[in-house]
């Protein structure tokens, strides 16, 4: 595979050369050039200071610069030039920024008790105690005052104590992430500390919006779950986070399906809207808002349109816009779940808020980092076909039921196993390089990433690269951070048969071997093994996310941030269907020389291009207003545009269609007689777009009493063009309230309980994510209208009213950890959805066929809880648990211009009032007639066969029969450690209900015999009078779809990963770390109604795109 520079990454790097230099020129001071002899010391600081620039302050009524001085250098530093100064002298100095602060450094003579000292000015530095490193920004108060300073950013600062009992005044120096710290003043004039990283687990720093705002655990009052980097099994085989995180996080379902790289689906707290009467995947969005270090992520969705809707075996196969970041580069993981968390962010937030920050560099010497990790994968939970007798007799059967003077045929003696054939042992190879480091200006971090992924489909392969790069710079008041994460991915998948269900009396080769041809056609048929070999199907994708963050510090209290950040996508994806097999050969002729061609090869191209950008600026400010009251927030704007363009190239016929052609090969003759040149005909090319963009006002405020009582306000204005002109403007908001238990005085002596807090919020947020023009009147634009020419037909209804999604919450919880070791969290939550948009059909006259309308309701309600305790914790051994569950229930409460009727059943997913939005439809099935081998329905309490059902019932009398949504569901890991070498950790998730409706395409519909098989369950089918069996009789009597025998209980638990871990221990040598691993994923699954014997159940039927167990070996190294 080949690697190419695209142009916008050239220009990318030619910006971070040019930024990088700038850094370096502005890190580096004036040299000071003086030789002074017996001079003055204040005339030699004057020198100083027009040389350096910087300015020299002092008491010149405490400060004797009158005294005679030397100094001799040449091009020094400025601390140079001040240490030879002062040498011998009993003045001291303080660097601070741009001044320097000249102290008496008499010593005090703690004799003297009878001169009461009334000031002092004291200087000291703050350090990192794990790596030596000063710390900016840590704050140094005088306990009782509130007063105090700010270290610089070489950690130092300097202040001046007053009062009357100095000796006795306790300095408190604290720093986020750090355990704060005390000295007693005393006598000493200059202080060090050294702040030890917060090892309180249970109390960690959490970032709660991407508007820099952070607080400790304990001070949230929102509903905030977050994973650190080493939460993530980034060890385990995965190509994306998302399945990483699987049942981590309490209330989050993770849906991914389709494959490597396919489209995810993130559901927090349930469905966000309401579930598609079609399948279709355009419309409303339900997934969160992700936010990458201030970037806010873009979809990569589909629109309304034939070419663009996501459907038919022509469109753009959707990709996971997350394989943009590579897992190693992630930092935190943060998942804001209510009003208090989410408000902030307005019209986007209805969904819930996932923010991701990636890796930076940390204070220290230069960090490498190495890994690789190899493993073999297997595709598992495989649907068991029909072999090569079986399916004859079937096949037979049917024939013999609905043909008359049918003859049956005999078994060939060809029993292929598809499956087999089209699936393998897959390969998994990843590597991963990072350099990380920081000084006290500067920090960085770089991260490579490449995985190649061969897939268990045979001839599918995922080639992927992602790099990471994070530049800090902070002078103290000024902090300038750059972030960029590009990634490329290619996928190449011509194996798009494999769940295609191929008749097994069909052979692979000729007997010249030869592909045999299979009587198939069609784009998604023919000899899969040829296809793959002949066809083309190749997927690019250039990605960016970046984004530049600039702060300045005004004050100890008020702080101005600013930060633009960009998602851009260049996707192509190329297929050529070969006429060299049955995928590529289609009906139809085309004529060019004069001679008549078939219409054989089809070349097609999905082109998408996207650039979603957001640019933010807010004011964050702080104040403990005194000991007990304290008062931060945050308030800003955001602006935000997001262009997608797609492409459509499709060209069909060409003279050599057993080759790969370009689209403009597909020519031919011209016909004279016409005035539209036809020579063309054979190419099509359509495209699209979908543009919006938003405006943001919003505005936090924090407040705390004692550290007691917690307060938190927010408000949002957004105004989105996705609306109509009297519509586009939402404003959203939350209230929360958070009160410490355990900070009151009646529990302070309590022994047991280390935290208790309880806390509430109430809301609202919208959601602006209905694509760009639903609210517009839209036209069809069609290539080849009336004589050829291109005409356009009305599609969308206008509709200038359509408005916002609302979603109204309401959570309320406790916080509760006890004994050191024990932490548990329990939360009621209420999401009133409202204004949801739903199609309507209105009369044709209109000269439309449907209108979009704010005309549906519903709600989700539930409990979260989440804990973890650490079992055992010595130096010999540590066990920790960790568990969380959730609970849904959802239902319509309101659908306008239904009532409760039906909205549509087709699917068994229509909407009732009254009933879950992921209600499944249908009809109630009781068994099969052993005595006429027809399906047996229950209806109001009587039992029909299927044509007297079929014949007194329609949809409209279909009811419930299962449910798709689980009724609780959430995961759990368990870590063992043996000496702190040896680590296994065991992750898993799980689902209690829900119904799972698998197809009856695979099962019973024996009228598709022809050309494709079915399950092994269809050979249980009815064969005489007297039979007791789970299939009908093999004929054409009513096929009726949505039977209850079709679904399937989706209880289940699943071990998705094992890791074993040895940490090798290293004496002289120039690694920093080593550490060999063996990891396992998708491990084992349990379902709690099993597949009978020699049959499929739900764990076969769960999955179209078959699931892959990896297992695989690492290594970890640092240096």
């Amino acid at each position: 595979m080949t690697f190419t520079i695209q142009p916008i990454l050239r220009k990318i790097l030619f910006f971070l050369v040019l930024l990088i230099s700038g850094f370096k020129g502005f890190s580096q001071n004036k040299l000071i050039t003086i030789h002074a002899k017996n001079k003055p010391i204040n005339l030699i600081i004057k020198t100083i200071e027009e040389q350096s620039d910087f300015r020299i302050i002092y008491n010149a009524k405490k400060i004797d610069t009158d005294q005679l001085a030397d100094l001799d250098v040449t091009n020094a530093t400025l601390e140079t030039a001040l240490k030879k100064l002062l040498k011998g002298t009993n003045i001291s100095y303080y660097i601070q920024k741009k001044q320097v602060l000249l102290t008496d450094a008499t010593p005090v003579d703690k004799s003297n008790t009878a001169v009461q000292e009334t000031e002092r000015i004291i200087k000291g530095t703050v350090y990192s105690a794990k790596d030596k490193q000063p710390l900016p920004g840590a704050t140094i108060r005088v306990n009782g005052t509130g007063m105090g300073a700010i270290t610089d950013a070489n950690g130092k600062f300097a202040y001046e104590l007053k009062g009357d009992n100095i000796k006795y005044q306790i300095l408190e120096v604290a720093y986020l992430g750090m355990e704060s710290q005390s000295q007693v003043a005393g006598y000493k004039k200059e202080f060090v500390f050294y702040l030890q990283e917060v090892t309180d687990e249970l109390n960690p720093v959490v970032i709660t919006s991407s508007y820099g705002t952070t607080k400790l655990k304990e001070e949230i009052v929102g509903s905030i779950s977050t994973l650190q980097a080493k939460d993530i099994a980034v060890e385990q085989a995965s190509e994306s986070f998302d399945k990483m995180i699987t049942g981590q996080i309490a209330g989050v379902m993770v849906e991914n399906t389709s494959g490597v790289g396919g489209p995810v689906k993130i559901n927090i707290r349930g469905q966000g809207t309401l579930s598609s009467l079609s399948n279709a995947i355009t419309g409303t969005s339900s997934q969160p808002l992700i936010i990458v270090d201030g970037v806010v992520m873009s979809e990569e969705f589909a629109i309304d349109g034939g070419d663009f809707d996501g459907s038919g075996v022509y469109a753009e196969n959707l990709a996971n816009p997350l394989m943009k970041i590579a897992p190693e580069n992630i930092e935190t993981i943060s998942v804001l779940k209510d009003a208090a968390a989410v408000g902030i962010y307005g019209a986007d937030g209805a969904n819930g808020v996932i923010l991701i920050t990636t890796k930076k560099g940390k204070k220290g010497k230069t960090q490498f980092g190495f890994s690789n990790q190899l493993g073999v994968s297997s595709a598992i939970n495989q649907i068991k076909y029909l072999n090569g007798e079986q399916y004859t007799e079937l096949r037979n059967e049917f024939m013999k039921n609905t043909t008359v003077g049918y003859v049956p045929v005999s078994y060939n003696g060809i029993n292929t196993d598809w499956f087999d054939i089209l699936n393998r042992a897959g390969i998994y190879n990843k590597y991963n390089f990072n350099v990380s480091g920081s000084t006290s200006k500067f920090s960085y971090r770089t991260n490579v990433s490449y995985t190649k992924i061969d897939e268990p489909q045979l001839g599918n392969e995922t080639k992927q690269l992602n790099a990471g790069i994070n530049l800090g710079y902070s002078s103290g008041k000024l902090d300038i951070n750059l972030m960029l994460n590009p990634s490329f991915v290619q996928k190449d998948a011509p194996n798009i048969f494999y769940n295609f269900a191929y008749v097994p009396t069909l052979a692979v080769y000729n007997a010249d071997g030869s592909y045999a041809d299979l009587g198939v056609t069609g784009t998604t048929r023919g000899n899969p093994l040829a296809a793959i070999e002949q066809n083309k199907n190749e997927a690019q994708t250039f990605g960016l996310l970046g984004s530049l963050n600039l702060s300045y510090k005004l004050n100890d209290n008020i702080k101005f941030s600013t930060l633009f950040g960009m998602d851009y996508t260049d996707k192509e994806q190329d297929r050529y269907f070969s006429a060299a097999n049955e995928s590529g050969q289609y009906n139809g002729t085309f004529i060019y020389d004069k001679i008549t061609y078939p219409a054989w090869g089809r070349s097609v191209i999905n082109q998408r291009n996207s650039t979603k950008w957001n640019w933010q600026g807010q004011a964050l400010f702080n104040k403990k207003l005194n000991e007990s009251n304290e008062i931060d927030g945050v308030v800003g704007f955001e602006l935000a545009e997001d262009k997608t363009d797609f492409n459509f190239k499709s060209g069909v016929g060409f003279l050599e269609p057993e080759d790969i052609n370009n689209i403009t090969d597909a020519i031919r003759d011209d016909n004279p007689d016409t005035v539209v040149d036809e020579s063309k005909n054979g190419q099509s090319y359509r495209n699209e777009i979908s543009y919006n963009s938003r405006v943001s006002l919003f505005s936090q405020i924090n407040y705390n009493y004692k550290k007691r009582y917690f307060l938190l306000v927010n408000y949002r204005r957004d105004q989105s063009s996705v609306f109509g002109d009297d519509t586009d403007v939402a404003h959203n908001g939350g209230l929360g309230a958070g009160w410490i238990l355990s900070n009151e005085n009646f529990l302070s002596s309590n022994s047991w309980i280390d935290f208790l807090k309880l806390k509430a919020s109430y809301g609202s947020t919208g959601n602006s994510k209905i694509g760009s023009y639903r609210s517009k009147g839209i036209y069809n634009i069609s290539q080849n209208g009336y004589n050829g020419s291109i005409g356009a037909t009305t599609g969308a209804t206008p509709n200038g009213r359509l408005s916002w999604e609302k979603n109204t919450k309401f959570n309320a919880g406790f916080d509760f950890n006890v004994f050191k070791r024990v932490e548990l969290t329990l939360e009621y939550y209420y999401d009133d959805k409202s204004n949801l948009i739903t199609t309507r059909d209105i009369p044709t006259e209109n000269g439309y066929g449907t209108v979009e309308l704010n005309a549906a309701s519903m709600y989700n309600k539930g409990f979260e809880l989440t804990t973890r305790i650490k079992w055992v914790k010595s130096n010999a051994f540590k066990w920790t648990t960790a568990f969380n569950i959730a609970t849904i229930q959802n239902k319509v409460t309101e659908l306008k211009g239904l009532g409760s009727e039906y909205s549509q059943a087709n699917l068994a997913l229509a909407q009732k009032i009254g009933y879950s939005t992921s209600t499944l439809w249908g009809i109630k099935w009781v068994g099969v007639d052993p005595a006429t081998g027809r399906d047996l329905i229950q209806k109001n309490g009587q039992v029909y066969d299927v044509k007297m059902y079929n014949d007194l019932f329609t949809i409209a009398d279909w009811e419930p029969i299962g449910d798709k949504q689980a009724d609780a569901y959430g995961g759990f890991y368990n870590t063992f450690t043996f000496y702190n070498n040896l680590t296994l950790s065991i992750r898993g998730d799980y689902q209690i209900g829900g119904e799972f409706l698998a197809s009856n395409l695979l099962i019973d519909q024996y009228n598709n015999t022809s050309n494709r098989n079915l399950s092994v369950n269809a050979y249980d089918y009815w064969r005489k009078p007297g039979d007791n069996v789970t299939q009908s009789a093999a004929t054409l009597s009513p096929i009726l779809p949505n039977l209850s025998k079709y679904i399937y209980d989706a209880t289940y638990i699943r071990i998705s990963n094992i890791n074993l871990s040895y940490n090798v221990p290293l004496k002289n040598t120039f690694l920093d770390s080593l550490a060999v691993f063996a990891d396992a994923t998708n491990v084992a699954y349990w379902y709690k109604e099993k597949s009978p014997k020699g049959m499929n159940g739900i764990r076969e039927y769960s999955y179209i795109y078959p699931q892959a167990r990896t297992i695989s070996l690492g290594v970890n190294a640092k240096f």
